[in-house]
């Protein structure tokens, strides 16, 4: 059992020794008990040396040491020697020497001077003695750590160094670090030392096998161990040997792949900057014209290679050489000379010719210098003019911003005040002839201010009857007029502030040069540039910019702008207008050359400065109310609708301008429509002031009608019937009617009511009904037929005339509202 279970013999390789190894082996027999001696006083702790055994019974223990199963066999009295490394012995050796020269000179000074010991022989043991001891010390740390020492003894030349420097004060650059480490990494590569890669591994190994003399390298156990070590030196130069012997005897494709290679390098090398002489084999022509010659790319006017003549001396055969084969060879010879001598003369002609070209663009280029010196002049001006043109209205914009929200804000309260009034007063008169209303106390500060606007407004009314009696207007009814008179306090102080807004219009541009105050000056410099140089003009998209240049000009003679006005100007009237309206226009122009962008300029400026200058007076200054402000806004409405191309139903201006329209018409019907209801007993008296108040405010809601039927073609039949029909025919005009007593003036409302309707809403109607929202209004005026025609019978001639003829009215109203059945319904 002992037999199996014992582990074979490796045959483990064991390192090389040394050569001063090997001197040191041979020197140690020679002197085995001076360095027992010296070993006995270096090591403090004396482990008694085991006895000497033969060299098989140490092979044997050492295989049992390395065993996993035989740890249990050794002896528990086995006593470890501290093994010596080879430094040590040499450190030794080196004491040893040392001692034997001190005693010499001992000896040879006791032969010279018998006498007494001297100072200096004391001072010379006192100095061996301390080497003693400095080499003693080494001997114990080599025989410790191993490592440290062998690093100090690798390291002492550039450590030197160091200190040396260090010593200085001096602190080492980065080239001197350099400089060592290369030194370290030589000393190395030369195999100077010795590694200490295995030292340090088994040293922190954990491994139970490990053991205190594993690193230890002395000769008296090294026959008996086996060296795991790795010589890496040894590896290197085996590794480098295997190299060289494959790339000597490689295989033959690797060698054959070599020489090809080698052969192309030298290819190149010869045939570099010799594109003529390359062969047909080296040589590929493209399809281009470019031939190609071991990865280099010439060009070439023609796909015709040449190759090098040989020598007829070289044939091998000389018995082929006769007169024709001299021929043909000269022949040949001679053509492919031709053929060089032909593209060396295309290549001088096209040389000539670049020449030529050459100088004819530098005569050019001299005589265009002038010309283009003035192009260089006119656009440095032009980019400082209009550097200087933007800066200045940039700070000329915010004040214009303010001077015309100034404008607008006077021009709104104007508005908003005419507005409270007008409710103030129907308010006043709604309270004024209530049937059920409570006394008010004259006294009071309310009564008195009441009392006031009561004075007020009958003084407003007599003013205006003087004026249509002064003009002899006729056909006039009270509710009619807009009543937008202003005292003349409210006048004065409107002028004053408008005063002050006009001259800072008139001061904005005082403190700048006549060169940018003006549209024409600006216009002007635009105008050379697009004569001068059109090209450029329009590949700088001066068309488009010139709307966004010209807007503070244009916004700042329309502050003063007001087409709500009784004698407002037209904006086409105005001094930018006439300046802007034939930009870019040439007498000889043709329709083609006018098709630019210059041409866009002012219906550009209209659809975004004019249009939400429009918007802003819609939807803040102008009221429904007054007829002769619709009209005007209507009219400005239409003629841009007819004559500029920016205005359709897509447009996001018009879109907001429409939309500001329809707004203010029902925030008019919501705010500003009245229809009092009273017994008919009470307005039966036509001069009561009930009676009065009425037919004022029927004729007012039948005035807004008309304001707002005026709007068609411009906003959308569905919303024009649901604000006109829905909102006010329907809701107070006909309830006024069936309030009110049927005579003349009824059916003299009835019939303006039906000519505000445009007739293109009864075209369309194919039945003989009319519009639905109308069947109110068409039955109100049967039923109005009706009585009448009982009253003819029980009238007297005179009055059945007139009935008659009022019925012939209701039913020729009928008709035009397209109302047939209930036309057909009347005996006419």
């Amino acid at each position: 059992m002992a037999a199996t279970s014992k582990k074979p013999w490796r045959n483990f390789r064991r390192k090389a020794a040394d050569e001063s190894d090997s001197e040191e082996n041979q020197n140690d027999q020679q002197d085995d008990d001076m360095e027992a001696e010296e070993e006995k006083s270096a090591v403090d702790i004396i482990v008694k040396p085991a006895k000497k055994k033969k060299k098989k019974k140490d092979k044997k223990d050492s295989a049992k040491l390395l065993s996993f199963e035989d740890d249990h066999d050794v002896d528990d009295g086995d006593v470890f020697k501290i093994k010596k490394s080879s430094q040590s012995k040499r450190l030794a050796k080196q004491l040893k020497k040392e001692k034997m020269k001190e005693k010499e000179e001992i000896l040879k000074a006791k032969e010279e001077n018998p006498g007494p010991k001297d100072v200096s022989s004391k001072k010379s043991e006192e100095e061996t003695d301390e080497k003693i001891r400095r080499l003693r010390e080494e001997f114990m740390t080599l025989n410790g750590d191993d490592a440290a020492a062998l690093d100090m003894d690798s390291e002492e030349e550039d450590k030197g160094t160091l200190h040396k420097l260090l010593g200085k004060g001096e602190i080492p650059d980065a080239n001197m670090i350099h400089n060592i480490r290369k030194k370290r990494q030589q000393a190395r590569d030369m195999g100077d030392f010795v590694p200490l890669d295995n030292a340090a591994k088994q040293e922190n190994s954990s491994s139970r096998l490990v053991r205190e003399d594993d690193n230890d390298k002395s000769e008296d156990d090294e026959e008996g161990r086996m060296d795991f070590s790795v010589n890496m030196a040894a590896l290197e130069r085996q590794r480098i040997k295997d190299q060289f012997l494959a790339a000597e005897h490689g295989s033959d494709e690797e060698s054959d792949q070599e020489r090809e290679w080698e052969a192309q390098q030298i290819k190149k090398g010869v045939t570099v900057g010799q594109p003529v002489e390359t062969k047909a084999e080296d040589q590929e022509v493209s399809d281009d014209g470019t031939s190609q010659t071991n990865g280099y790319t010439y060009q070439s006017t023609n796909n015709v290679t040449f190759q090098p003549f040989t020598a007829m001396s070289k044939t091998s055969n000389l018995t082929d050489i006769n007169m024709d084969v001299i021929k043909k060879r000269l022949k040949e010879r001679l053509d492919s000379m031709e053929e060089v001598s032909q593209r060396h003369t295309q290549e001088r002609d096209t040389l000539v010719a670049d020449i030529d070209d050459a100088d004819q663009t530098t005569v050019t280029c001299e005589g265009s210098v002038d010309s283009l010196e003035k192009r260089y002049r006119f656009f440095q001006e032009m980019r400082g003019y209009v550097r200087d043109l933007v800066e200045c209205l940039n700070e000329k914009v915010p004040i214009i911003n303010d001077l015309e929200t100034r404008m607008l804000n006077l021009l709104r309260r104007q508005s908003e005040q005419l507005v409270s009034r007008r409710q103030q007063d129907v308010r006043d008169q709604c309270q004024d002839y209530m049937t059920s209303k409570a006394k008010i106390v004259m006294e009071s500060s309310e009564g008195q201010a009441k009392q006031m606007r009561t004075a007020e407004r009958e003084a407003r009314r007599s003013r205006r009857r003087r004026k249509r009696e002064v003009k002899n207007i006729r056909g006039h009814h009270e509710g009619l007029s807009s009543d937008d008179e202003e005292n003349q306090s409210e006048i004065t102080k409107f002028n004053l502030e408008k005063e002050v807004i006009d001259t800072g219009v008139e001061r904005l541009f005082e403190d700048v040069e006549d060169d940018f105050k003006e549209v024409s000056c600006v216009r002007e410099r635009f105008e050379s540039w697009k004569e001068e140089y059109g090209e450029t003009y329009s590949e700088a998209y001066i068309g488009l910019c010139l709307p966004k240049l010209f807007n503070p000009f244009v916004r700042l003679q329309l502050i003063q702008w007001n087409p709500l006005e009784a004698n407002g100007q037209d904006f086409e009237d105005t001094q930018w207008f006439e300046t802007l309206v034939f930009y870019g226009c040439q007498p000889e122009d043709t329709e083609q050359e006018m098709n630019n962008d210059d041409i866009k300029l002012l219906p550009t400026i209209v659809e975004k400065i004019i249009v939400p200058r429009i918007t802003v007076l819609a939807e803040t200054v102008w009221d429904p109310l007054s007829t002769t402000q619709t009209s005007r806004l209507v009219n400005m409405i239409q003629r841009i609708i007819r004559d500029y191309p920016c205005a359709h139903h897509s447009n996001r201006s018009m879109q907001n301008l429409l939309h500001a329209v329809v707004k203010r018409l029902q925030k008019t019907l919501d705010d500003d429509v009245f229809m009092p209801l009273y017994p008919k007993s009470a307005i039966e008296n036509r001069s009561s002031g009930a009676a009065v108040f009425f037919h004022r405010q029927s004729w007012t809601c039948i005035k807004l009608l008309g304001s707002i039927m005026s709007w068609h073609g411009i906003i959308s039949t569905s919303i024009l019937q649901s604000l006109a029909l829905d909102g006010l025919l329907n809701r107070y005009v006909i309830l006024g009617l069936c309030n009110s007593v049927l005579n003349q003036e009824t059916i003299q409302k009835c019939h303006s009511i039906v000519s505000t309707f445009p007739k293109e809403w009864f075209t369309g109607l194919d039945e003989e009904k009319t519009l639905p929202q109308l069947e109110n209004l068409c039955k109100y005026l049967v039923s109005a037929a009706k009585i009448l025609e009982k009253e003819i019978a029980a009238s007297k001639d005179m009055d059945k005339k007139d009935h008659k003829d009022m019925v012939k009215q209701i039913n020729k109203m009928l008709v035009n509202v397209h109302a047939l059945n209930h036309a057909l319904s009347l005996q006419v």
